[in-house]
């Protein structure tokens, strides 16, 4: 008697929607990795053996071995000789509350791929290389390996110009701190919305913010001309993210890009380039710091693109503004943990990170998709690879948008907290799609649609006689 796939596994066997070159292994791993982390095939599954698999997706037994293994390198799956394959990944408990207002990336990094790489590490790791602060900017090895793994995007940096942080949260604060001029207040330009975690340190430093005018693409360089001629204290400093910018997902081409740069030398600004959202996809245009090295602070972090268990960060500053930077970092004293540089290290070596990430882009770009066609078109979310979306509305009915959606249950971010002029009639909800499982996702963008709709109804009701 021949079993059937379907009756061998609660699995439907499919394969993912092929993107340009894709294997047929790669549509297979994407296929059921998606079906892994929805809950679609609950934990401890069996999944179809390799030639029943095979046969039934009209694939090669080789793709099948390949998909598999590099799931299990994830920790989404787990093999037992003799028995088959079964699935590792656990997804966390239900909350009571859906949590859209936590930027953080879909969970592709398996607690089975975790440990291994932790244990790897506990092999090499000793308790002086624990105990010893380390040299300015970092151990080199660790700021090699951070290379390394940012090389994997597209962009070679000199080891011996990163400076290790503890996060990108903190190398945003340095590079604030390293460009103020003996603790002057220095103007901190920005987009209209921006990461409210760059307007708090610009607060928390004294710094004045000036918001600057948007469009798809990101700030428009007109507008930051006429805004740096009014600033007439210091030298100003621009915070940016030009790719995935958060939270509107705007990414600057390459004419915009050097339109800044021209811009930022007329007025002598330094920028500070947020890239954490560089997620390893095709580089549409250089990195700011590519076209001026000598005025860009340029930061990343493997929290955002790999896991927040990974709280790596790296700031490569202009090479007049190391020192500085070096001082500031020491003086937030929250120096990076040699664990977590070697636990990124060992997930590049492994080669777990840069699927980590393909992961990440993939399962973005359909979360984007999930939140674009339940809101609608005035959605702002990106066509590939990120995982926050923006809703723009005007102030006061983003304000009764999250009162109301908090009421049923659901968490958004502050709409002051994105705002450079905080005083703007202009506003929005920024939606975070990576944290939340599939099915809270899911109610928790219905719960925003019905909000919406009740807050704008009720806003042009017509008043009672």
């Amino acid at each position: 008697m021949v079993v059937s796939v379907r009756q061998a596994s609660p699995w439907s066997p499919r394969l993912a929607d092929p993107a340009p070159g894709s294997q047929a292994s790669e549509r297979l791993i994407a296929a059921l990795a998606e079906d892994i982390i929805d809950g679609t095939v609950p934990p401890g599954a069996r999944l179809p053996a390799h030639r029943a698999l095979a046969a039934a997706l009209g694939i090669s037994v080789g793709s099948v071995t390949k998909a598999y293994a590099a799931l299990e390198r994830r920790g989404l799956v787990r093999g037992s000789h003799g028995r088959g394959m079964f699935v590792a990944y656990r997804a966390r408990g239900g909350a009571d509350r859906i949590d859209l207002a936590t930027n953080m990336p879909p969970p592709m990094l398996g607690d089975d791929a975790l440990t291994a790489a932790m244990a790897a590490v506990a092999r090499r790791i000793d308790a002086r290389g624990l105990a010893d602060y380390g040299p300015p900017g970092g151990h080199l090895d660790h700021r090699q390996a951070v290379a390394a793994w940012i090389g994997t995007t597209g962009l070679s940096l000199d080891p011996q110009e990163i400076v290790l942080c503890n996060g990108a949260q903190q190398a945003i604060a340095a590079a604030m701190l390293a460009a103020s001029r003996g603790g002057a207040p220095t103007p901190v330009l920005t987009e209209e919305f921006t990461f409210p975690g760059a307007l708090r340190y610009a607060e928390l430093a004294g710094h004045p913010v000036h918001a600057v005018s948007t469009d798809s693409e990101g700030i428009l360089p007109a507008a930051l001309d006429r805004t740096l001629t009014r600033v007439q204290v210091g030298r100003p400093v621009l915070y940016v993210t030009p790719v995935l910018h958060n939270p509107t997902t705007a990414t600057m081409g390459g004419r915009r890009r050097r339109e800044i740069i021209a811009v930022a030398r007329k007025h002598d600004v330094l920028i500070i380039e947020d890239d954490v959202y560089s997620l390893g996809q095709e580089r549409v245009a250089p990195a700011l710091a590519e076209l001026a090295p000598d005025r860009v602070f340029y930061l990343t972090s493997a929290a955002k693109a790999l896991s927040p268990a990974v709280r790596v960060g790296a700031l490569r500053p202009p090479a007049a503004e190391r020192d500085r930077a070096i001082t500031a970092i020491r003086a937030l004293a929250q120096p990076v943990s040699p664990i977590q540089c070697e636990l990124l290290a060992e997930l590049t070596r492994a080669g777990i990170a840069d699927q980590v990430r393909a992961a990440i882009r993939h399962e973005g770009t359909r979360r984007s998709s999930l939140a674009r066609t339940m809101l609608g078109a005035a959605l702002r979310a990106a066509d590939q690879g990120g995982y926050h979306a923006f809703l723009p509305l005007p102030r006061h009915l983003a304000d009764a948008v999250v009162a109301a959606a908090g009421s049923d249950g659901v968490e958004l971010t502050d709409p002051a907290s994105l705002m450079a002029a905080p005083g703007s009639p202009h506003s929005g909800i920024r939606l975070c799609l990576g944290g939340p499982p599939w099915t809270d996702l899911t109610s928790g963008l219905a719960t925003v649609r019905d909000v919406v709709s009740r807050c704008v109804q009720a806003r042009t009701r017509p008043a009672a006689m």
